[in-house]
């Protein structure tokens, strides 16, 4: 494992795949120096965020993204926080466009949007976005993504695996001026307010946002001003064709080939039938294309996908696969097709509820790298925990009991791959979420986190074996809870595979447990808690790579020491019996 020393000595750039240019004298110093920047700026501006938020899940679980964009609305640099948003932000701007033109920006502008059917995600997700000017002329945009606490509707926390249209989720926001020559526009905020459980949290958060943009505008005029705007927009430019000429160069190392593989969701929300993904991958010379014909009609619930998110789990995918070190920008897209049927759940058409796509998304972003698996295995990994398993309440504050409301998502195990083991507890596949801390849990609303442990045997067994899920126990403390619970994954015939020989992972499972001592199992469900009952929340762990038989003993005895691996497990699934 490099130190970091050695990591910050790599150069961004190689500089014989940087595009010949005449217009600017321009060495490939100096391009990585002003990238950089830009990239340097959008991780600023992320620091802003993070810092400014008022809510957990921001603050916190880092559940937002920020980008730096040229004048034309191209993604040059990101913070990747959520591989969610990769891509994502892009479309919405683009979409702005169409109703608020660049030639009609001006200093101080800021834009508003969260609508699913014009470029975003889901309503919980608020874009917002500022034109930057140096001398009087636009030289980029910033942009920021968070996913708020609440944007009302049905459920505590907006997101619902049982709505059945978009009018059941929330505010839905089309582009709008938030903010016209740094005046803010009251009337979308009164309007904001008057719509979402945490108003204050809301608008704190929504400041954050705008002061993440500032920030970025004036990191932009910096740059512009030390090199020149057109060095800038020439460096924005370059970059976006030295990410396609990587990418292109990576796949052309990789051979010819297609593969057609199908995941599956354990039901459409409403408890229906498992639902098929069927992704068709096929690698010819310098492109990739990804066909999800074939895939399920939109379902009636509310896992459906939107395109933009749909998009950001194929570019995802192929990054990883590809080239993950290729500086994330619209120029990663150029070498990859998308083909996402009307009216399938990948493509859904208005009003289909979206509001739980993530736990589609990631399954998307899984069966791609399944079919990739088949045909570069030494790239690839074993099946990861993708059910995104989560818990939103209506609860208050222990102090002043103001209305609050709780999320909180746990992550799971990684698949293990050919050189290692899968990453134990961590939020996988297009997800990058923190769990929410106890202290601050306990200290925010009227709900315990009576623990939080890796379960032991979870990851799939192999010569590397797969990484560990969580369990998490939260009890009502006062008053009596309402909110729900979801997971994907509790079906075992979808938990995480195994790969060359390696086992599968655990299901998932979320059980209500009275303080009575009854038990009730919800993989999706809505309940009523009273002081002292419990809800117990276990993911599933990653899937094992290779034959268990061939995994090393101090591998198998360092598990078992720490409780990652029980000695039953040991003996039977390794063969090797533990005498201590």
């Amino acid at each position: 494992m490099k130190n970091q020393s050695q990591v910050s000595a790599q150069p961004l750039v190689d500089s014989q795949l940087l595009p010949e240019k005449e217009e600017f004298e321009m060495d490939a110093i100096t391009f990585e120096v002003i990238y950089s920047s830009l990239l340097a700026a959008a991780e600023e501006m992320s620091s802003v965020l993070g810092r400014s938020a008022y809510s957990p899940i921001i603050r916190e679980m880092i559940d937002y993204s920020c980008g730096i964009f040229d004048a034309e609305g191209n993604l040059i640099a990101q913070a990747e926080n959520i591989p969610a948003h990769l891509g994502s932000m892009g479309t919405a701007l683009r979409d702005l466009f169409n109703d608020f033109p660049p030639h009609t920006f001006q200093p101080g502008d800021a834009y508003l949007m969260n609508d699913p059917y014009r470029g975003g995600q889901h309503t919980p997700d608020l874009h917002i976005f500022t034109p930057a000017f140096y001398e009087g002329e636009l030289v980029g945009i910033c942009g920021t993504i968070a996913h708020h606490a609440d944007m009302g509707g049905k459920n505590p926390g907006t997101e619902g695996f049982d709505n059945k249209s978009i009018f059941e989720e929330g505010l839905r926001i089309p582009p709008v001026k938030l903010a016209e020559r740094e005046k803010i526009n009251e009337a979308i905020t009164t309007i904001i307010t008057g719509n979402v459980r945490e108003p204050k949290a809301t608008m704190g958060d929504i400041r954050a946002q705008l002061a993440a943009c500032r920030y970025g505008e004036g990191r932009l005029k910096e740059i512009a001003n030390r090199y020149s705007k057109g060095m800038l927009t020439e460096v924005m430019n370059r970059s976006l064709d030295y990410s396609e000429k990587r990418m292109r160069l990576e796949l052309s190392k990789m051979m010819d080939a297609e593969a057609t593989v199908s995941g599956w969701l354990d039901n459409d929300g409403i408890g229906h039938d498992p639902v098929e993904i069927r992704i068709k991958v096929k690698k010819s010379g310098e492109d990739i294309a990804v066909d999800f014909t074939g895939t399920a009609p939109q379902m009636a619930g509310g896992m459906n996908v939107p395109p933009a998110a749909a998009s950001s789990a194929v570019l995802f995918a192929i990054k990883c696969v590809v080239d993950p070190g290729t500086p994330q920008n619209q120029g990663c897209f150029r070498p990859i097709k998308v083909i996402l049927p009307e009216g399938s759940l990948v493509n859904p058409n208005f009003p289909a509820a979206v509001s739980l796509r993530h736990l589609a998304v990631q399954r998307i972003a899984d069966t791609i790298l399944r079919a990739l698996s088949e045909l570069y295995p030494e790239r690839t990994a074993a099946g990861t925990f993708v059910g995104f398993s989560s818990l939103a309440i209506d609860s208050w504050h222990p102090v002043h009991v103001h209305p609050r409301v709780i999320q909180d998502d746990l992550g799971g195990g990684m698949g293990a791959f050919p050189y290692g083991d899968g990453i134990d507890a961590v939020d996988t596949h297009c997800g990058n979420v923190a769990i929410l801390p106890a202290e601050v849990c306990e200290l925010s609303y009227q709900v315990r986190v009576v623990s939080t442990e890796l379960i032991s045997d979870s990851g799939g067994a192999g010569k590397w074996r797969g990484g560990l899920g969580i369990r998490r126990v939260y009890e009502i403390l006062e008053q009596t809870h309402q909110g729900l619970v979801y997971t994907e994954q509790s079906n075992p015939d979808f938990a995480p595979w195994g790969l060359a020989g390696g086992g599968s992972g655990n299901p998932a499972n979320i059980r209500l447990v009275r303080k009575d001592g009854q038990e009730e199992e919800m993989d999706k469900g809505y309940f009523r808690a009273l002081p002292g009952d419990r809800i117990i929340i276990e993911t599933s762990g990653g899937g094992g790579y290779g034959d268990p038989k061939q995994r090393e003993l101090e591998f198998i005895y360092k598990d078992v020491r720490e409780g990652k691996v029980s000695r039953e497990a040991a003996e039977k699934v390794y063969g090797v019996p533990i005498s201590w």
